[in-house]
């Protein structure tokens, strides 16, 4: 399928490129991965633009001795590889697929010319980086300032509220080591949290998944702790 099929048959995609020049239309190309394929290095030199048509990505940094933090989970409409790309500087943080997916790509020098020619793209994009900003401003501060329990239960309110559940037991398939990777500490602490939380009675968990059994505690423990 290529980029004038993509955008015809997709309100979102129309509304982000609705002024784009037809001179950077055809630029784009379109390509497909299956999970864990990685799309990006960290370290490597920056010659795309991406965005995302289906699937998700997890966005981030690998330590010398082996340890890893998640900045962020990407879904469809999100873009990366912004950061780098102006200056062609090295890629902060490695993109890798969680999922099959389809991604389009477009190279710097087409980049370019598109912010130079697309005001409105280049205010859109001005805006959701600066919100992309705040969000891990907010990130990098609780990361911080706040405790382990704390991080740990609004990262689950979190999780719980984005699967738009409100009430009842709520299954999230998320382990020990995807929480050590999101919060940057050991296996072992995040054990410590949670087996605190299973004896409340707050949750339950396993090799594979968290089951929230009581929302509304989680809740009040999230903000309990957030003064601890």
């Amino acid at each position: 399928m290529n980029f004038r099929k993509i955008i015809k048959n997709d309100k979102k995609f129309q509304n982000i490129f609705k002024n784009m020049p037809d001179s950077i239309i055809d630029k784009w190309e379109v390509k497909e991965y299956q999970a864990g394929e990685i799309i990006c290095h960290q370290g490597e030199i920056s010659d795309y633009f991406y965005y995302i048509l289906d699937g998700y990505l997890s966005i981030y940094l690998m330590a010398e001795n082996g340890s890893k933090y998640v900045q962020s989970i990407y879904k469809r409409a999100n873009y990366f590889g912004e950061l780098e790309i102006f200056n062609q500087q090295p890629y902060v943080c490695t993109v890798e697929t969680i999922s099959s997916s389809k991604i389009i790509r477009l190279q710097r020098k087409y980049f370019m010319q598109w912010l130079k020619e697309d005001q409105d793209y280049l205010l859109y994009l001005t805006r959701t980086l600066c919100d992309s900003f705040y969000k891990l401003s907010q990130k990098a501060g609780e990361d911080m300032l706040y405790s382990l329990r704390y991080r740990i239960c609004n990262y689950l309110v979190y999780k719980v509220e984005a699967a738009q559940k409100s009430s009842g037991r709520v299954e999230l398939k998320l382990d020990k080591k995807q929480l050590s990777d999101q919060l940057a500490v050991t296996k072992r602490s995040i054990n410590r949290v949670l087996k605190k939380l299973s004896q409340k009675g707050i949750l339950e968990f396993s090799s594979q998944s968290i089951i929230i059994k009581d929302l509304k505690a989680l809740k009040q423990e999230e903000e309990l702790s957030r003064y601890q």
